[in-house]
């Protein structure tokens, strides 16, 4: 049997099959209160985004399909052609239960709020950049065995490559803590 080796080579991106496509997808849920400190642990207790490190206020889950063909271009070799990416992200928002709000907390909510999502928008538009960078490097990946054995080991790549990109994203919360540094938090001297 022959061993499939990889030659990863930034050659011209002649075999992109089409533009990344992308779709958003906004989610809400519910928080309610008055009082800054209420809508604040509405938020904590009523939020679906959870893991080890905590709760968070929103969050930004994108998800890839990758598409292309495996072409044989001799017995022993193979060549991949017309890579697509897609890419679909999921945006999970607080959303304060109508009511009438004090004026002061009103103008902070819609504050909060923006500069929340807007920060999340941020994930989205690093999940699209991952997505192109996705398709580019699939569109100049060299291949070297018959697409047979090659198969398995380019999704592997795949799935290794997007993780990695993914990493951007832990980056951008590290450095904005979690959209605080962008406005995403609600003002404790608002009444």
């Amino acid at each position: 049997m022959r061993r499939v080796w990889w030659l990863l080579a930034l050659a011209p991106l002649v075999q992109a099959a089409e533009p990344v496509s992308s779709m958003v997808r906004e989610q809400h849920y519910m928080v309610y209160g008055r009082t800054v400190d209420d809508i604040r642990r509405s938020i904590i207790e009523r939020t679906p985004v959870r893991n080890a490190r905590g709760s968070f206020a929103a969050n930004t889950k994108s998800h890839y399909k990758t598409t292309y063909r495996l072409v044989p271009v001799s017995q022993t070799g193979c060549a991949l052609r017309n890579a697509a990416v897609r890419v679909e992200s999921v945006v999970t928002l607080p959303q304060l239960a109508p009511g009438t709000l004090p004026p002061a907390i009103a103008v902070e909510w819609r504050r909060y709020y923006i500069a929340l999502r807007a920060h999340e928008y941020l994930h989205v538009e690093s999940g699209r950049e991952s997505a192109r960078t996705t398709q580019q490097w699939l569109a100049s990946m060299k291949i070297s065995g018959p697409c047979h054995q090659a198969r398995p080991h380019v999704r592997v790549a795949i799935e290794a490559y997007i993780r990695k990109l993914d990493e951007r994203d832990q980056h951008l919360d590290a450095i904005t803590d979690h959209g605080r540094a962008q406005g995403a938090w609600l003002g404790d001297r608002v009444r």
